[in-house]
Parts: structure tokens; C-alpha cells; sequence
């Protein structure tokens, strides 16, 4: 769309210290005699509604890259209590392993066992007789010990199975937490660009009102500074560096007829304006 033309006078500040001077510091007036669109106040309050527009448009930009980062709680919860089923699963594989160890070496015991019962009936002494009846006893309790430690193993195992249902339970509630996250962080992200879009189209619509040299002074006063180029004046402060500002700029800023910079932090300072749209500037 064709921004409107209008004369602008001054708009590269030259070196000077007479605050009638433009670009002198404090400094003179950015832009003078507005004339093409409108009136000035009318170039101001479009100046203030631009930097709104601007102000928003980085806030929700910066809120539709934070979007990701509220899925990364979710993601690290599925990962960590899959880590645990992962732990899990070769802790009992592991005490399965033992297990079968134990129940090898107690039946290789019981059969030790019964062949050294079977010798008994051949023995002639009785020195040969208690040999094998103490090499029995010292069977049995060697099996005892045995079935104890597997017992012991198979109980541990049993528990190691629980723990991992248990674990396998909150997989499926964390995995859920996540597909229903993503599902609302898209439905927001589809809100966002909508909003979005809907900024950038009021945006241009202002720049369209904009007188072209007011809208690259405003531009370059951005870039300078961060996004930042518009302030109000309130109280005599500047609403940006909150810092005094020389009463006689003061008395050539109420006119509202000249642009001129903030002399401490080179905004473009403006009248403070009240309506609706354009109150909420700093």
C-alpha cells in the first residue's frame, strides 16, 4: 500500500549543541512540519500504535518460541520412567540368571545327596558309615542354604516384576501427559499465528498512515535501540530512560508540531496520549 509523502525538514541530525537545532544535544526536533496525512497528532498517535504493534508482535514471538520448551517437562518425565523400565527389566533378567544358577547347583546337590544316601548300603564299617552320614549332613545343610537363597532370590524377583508394572503404569500415564500436551501446545501455536497475522495486517495499516520519512526515522531509532522507539513524555520524564527532561524541550514538545529525541536515551519523544488504543505505552 502507498504510505502518503509530505516534506520532512532535518531528518539527518548534523552536530550542534542549540537545542533549536535539530540533531543538536539535547537536541532539536527529528522532523518538522508535518504535512500529507493528516494531522501531526495524527503521525503521533500512529508513531505510539506502531510501537504497540511492535511491542506485541515480540512478545508473541517470543511466546511462540517458548512453546517447545513447556513439551521438554513432559518429554524428560517419559524418558526418565523409561530409563526405570530399561533398569528394571535387566535387574530382573539378572536375578532370573541367578535364580537358574541356584536351582542348577541345588539339584546337582540333591543328586549328590541320593547317590551318597545310595552308598550307605554298601559300606561294611562303621568308620565308613559315619563318613557317609556326615558327607549326607553336610548335603543337607549345603541344600538348605541353597533353597533359602533362592527363596530370598525368588522373593526379590517377585518384587522386581511389581516394580516394573508399576513403572510400566507410569509410562502410559506419562506418554498420555505428552500426546495430550502436544495436542494443546498445537492448538495454542494455531491461536498464536493467528494472532500473529492478525498484528502484522494492524501494523501495516499503520505504517500506511505513516508519513515515509517518519516511519525510517522510526526504524532506524529501533534499530539502535532494541525495538524501542517511541517514548512519552510524563511528568517532565521521559517514560523510557525515566530521566528530566530540559523544560524548554518540554514547552516545544507539547506543541506537538516537531519530533524530537529524548536527550538522554535518543527515543523519538512524544505528548502523552490517552485514548484506548495507545494508552498502555511505556
Amino acid at each position: 500500500m502507498q504510505r502518503g509523502q509530505g516534506p520532512i525538514a532535518q531528518l539527518v541530525e548534523q552536530p550542534a549543541h542549540n537545542r533549536s537545532v535539530p540533531g543538536s544535544r539535547p537536541g532539536g526536533p527529528i522532523v518538522r512540519a508535518l504535512k500529507g496525512i493528516g494531522t501531526v497528532r495524527d503521525q503521533f498517535r500512529l508513531l505510539i500504535a506502531l510501537q504497540q504493534a511492535d511491542d506485541c508482535l515480540r512478545a508473541l514471538a517470543l511466546k511462540e518460541q517458548q512453546l517447545p520448551q513447556r513439551l521438554q517437562a513432559y518429554e524428560a518425565a517419559c524418558a526418565a520412567v523409561r530409563q526405570q523400565l530399561v533398569q528394571q527389566q535387566a535387574a530382573i533378567e539378572q536375578s532370573e540368571r541367578q535364580q537358574r544358577v541356584f536351582e542348577r547347583e541345588l539339584a546337582h546337590h540333591q543328586e549328590a545327596i541320593r547317590k551318597t544316601q545310595s552308598k550307605a548300603h554298601e559300606v561294611k564299617t562303621n568308620k565308613e558309615y559315619s563318613a557317609i552320614l556326615a558327607e549326607i549332613d553336610t548335603g543337607k545343610q549345603r541344600l538348605e542354604t541353597l533353597e533359602d537363597q533362592l527363596l530370598t532370590l525368588m522373593e526379590v524377583t517377585d518384587q522386581q516384576r511389581q516394580a516394573h508394572r508399576a513403572y510400566e503404569q507410569q509410562e502410559h500415564v506419562a506418554q498420555q501427559a505428552l500426546v495430550e500436551q502436544r495436542h494443546q501446545l498445537q492448538q495454542e501455536h494455531e491461536t498464536l499465528r493467528r494472532t500473529i497475522v492478525a498484528e502484522q495486517e494492524r501494523r501495516r495499516q499503520t505504517v500506511a498512515g505513516l508519513e515515509v520519512k517518519i516511519y525510517e526515522q522510526y526504524q532506524k531509532v529501533t534499530t539502535q535501540h532494541g525495538g524501542r522507539g517511541v517514548a512519552q513524555l510524563q511528568d517532565g520524564v521521559c517514560s523510557e530512560c525515566h530521566l528530566k527532561v530540559p523544560p524548554q524541550m518540554i514547552s516545544e514538545i507539547r506543541l506537538q508540531t516537531q519530533v524530537f529525541p529524548c536527550p538522554h536515551c535518543r527515543l523519538m519523544l512524544l505528548w502523552p496520549a490517552y485514548d484506548d488504543r495507545t494508552k498502555g505505552i511505556r
